[in-house]
């Protein structure tokens, strides 16, 4: 067992939902186990599963979506990501499994293919985390970034009711590809802003959104500017668009039931 996932397993972090009340023990997301607590998301606790036909955000093998890319640094490309399957964490101890989805974006304005490879579990409160995170560019890898507790990458199910706001602070452990290493301990803040939003997109209009916002926060507790995200996710389809470092819309899809 590695040092960092030995320290995964021992750590605690700050996990605290509003609008249902409770909180994360350490180590959520570390394994196969369900952490306790309720963070208002409607649905059986102990059931991690959310079906395909109602999830926010489905991890169903094989699914595809293709986003427009607007980066203000990047320029303009598209981003492709397919859900690969279920299977081991690469470093973490025996028995932790994760659904594994890569990510491939040719960015056309830097000539750079660059594509990223995260395992993402839902858990039973809800919640879907990222457990770990590799990074290539033009096939080579150059950076791999893990966390403790898991971060939190999105909400599978919307809130019984608003309003709604979850808080996920985690040490933050990136080796780049030299072997060279850095921490962090970023916190994020997450809100339910509005549900039952119409969203157009080019692959069609919406009119079921979840409307959700994720802050970056400061050591004050306030929002960092510019490094807000705001995400509208639809039943069943997932992410349809998001604005905020850039914008990200959906093209097309293809989501396995």
């Amino acid at each position: 067992m590695t040092r960092w996932w030995m320290a995964a397993l021992a750590a605690g972090g700050l996990l605290v939902g509003c609008g249902g009340g409770g909180s994360l023990p350490s180590g959520e997301g570390l394994g196969p186990q369900t952490p306790g607590g309720d963070v208002g998301l409607p649905g059986d606790p102990g059931d991690p599963n959310t079906p395909a036909s109602t999830s926010l955000w489905p991890l169903t093998t094989g699914s595809v979506w293709v986003y427009d890319i607007q980066d203000p640094v990047h320029g303009r490309f598209q981003k492709h990501v397919t859900v690969e399957g279920p299977g081991d964490v690469p470093g973490a101890p025996a028995g932790t499994t994760g659904v594994r989805v890569h990510s491939k974006q040719d960015r056309v304005a830097s000539g750079i293919v660059y594509e990223e490879y995260s395992w993402q579990v839902e858990q039973g409160n809800g919640l879907v985390v990222r457990l770990r995170e590799e990074d290539h560019r033009d096939g080579a890898l150059v950076r791999t970034t893990t966390w403790s507790p898991s971060t939190v990458k999105s909400l599978a199910r919307a809130p019984g009711a608003l309003p709604w706001s979850y808080t996920n602070a985690v040490r933050e452990l990136t080796v780049l590809g030299d072997g060279s290493q850095e921490n962090g301990d970023p916190t994020y803040a997450w809100r339910v802003v509005e549900m039952g939003v119409t969203v157009q997109t080019r692959a069609g209009t919406f009119t079921n959104a979840v409307k959700v916002r994720r802050d970056k926060l400061n050591d004050a507790g306030e929002a960092k500017e510019g490094k807000e995200r705001t995400y509208w996710l639809v039943p069943g389809i997932g992410k349809v668009r998001e604005e905020g470092e850039r914008i990200e819309d959906l093209a097309s899809y293809d989501v396995k039931k």
